[in-house]
C-alpha cells in the first residue's frame, strides 16, 4: 500500500499549466465511466513531454533513489461545477497503484478530496489549494468531499499510475 503524500506549489509554473487546460476540448463521461463533470483526453496523447514529467514527478516522492519505469498510466484535466457527481460520489481507482489530484483552481476543504480508512471512515480530507498535489493508493477509497459548496468550477488534474516497475 503507498502512502499519501500532499505537495505545496507542484508546478514551478501553476499559470503555463491552468494555460495548457484551456486550450483542450473537454467530454462528458460515458455511460459506464463513473467520474461526474468533463474530462479532456488523456495528456499522453496531447502533450506527451508534460504528461510524462509530472508522472516522473509524482514517483520521485515514493521512489527517490530509483530507476523506475511506468506504464498504462493517464492523466486528464477535470472539470467539476456545483452538483456534478459520477454514478457514485466515493470509489476506487481499480487496477490504479498511484492515484494523484492537483488542484488548479482555489477553493477550501470543503470542496477538496476526502479519503477514507479501510473500514471506509473518513480519514484525511485535503483542501481544494491552488497548485497543491495530493496522491494515494488507487485502492484507497475517495472522492471530491462534495460539489454541493462549489461556488466556482473545480479545476484539476487528476493522475493515475497502473503500473510501476524499479529497473
Amino acid at each position: 500500500m503507498f502512502s499519501t503524500i500532499i505537495v505545496d506549489n507542484f508546478f514551478e509554473d501553476i499559470k503555463k499549466i491552468i494555460k495548457i487546460s484551456k486550450q483542450l476540448k473537454y467530454y462528458p463521461p460515458t455511460k459506464t465511466d463513473n467520474w461526474g463533470g468533463l474530462r479532456t483526453k488523456s495528456l499522453h496523447l496531447t502533450h506527451y513531454d508534460l504528461f510524462n514529467d509530472i508522472i516522473k514527478k509524482i514517483l520521485s516522492y515514493y521512489y527517490s533513489n530509483n530507476k523506475i519505469k511506468f506504464s498504462d498510466s493517464s492523466m486528464f484535466f477535470s472539470k467539476l461545477n456545483l452538483g456534478d457527481i459520477g454514478k457514485t460520489l466515493y470509489h476506487y481507482d481499480e487496477g490504479t497503484k498511484i492515484a494523484a489530484v492537483i488542484y488548479l483552481s482555489s477553493g477550501n476543504m470543503k470542496t477538496g478530496t476526502t479519503l477514507f480508512n479501510k473500514n471506509e471512515e473518513k480519514q484525511i480530507i485535503i483542501g481544494n489549494d491552488l497548485n497543491t498535489m495530493v496522491c494515494y493508493d488507487g485502492n484507497k477509497y475517495h472522492g471530491p468531499s462534495s460539489t454541493l459548496n462549489l461556488k466556482k468550477e473545480r479545476l484539476t488534474l487528476n493522475v493515475f499510475i497502473k503500473n510501476i516497475e524499479i529497473i
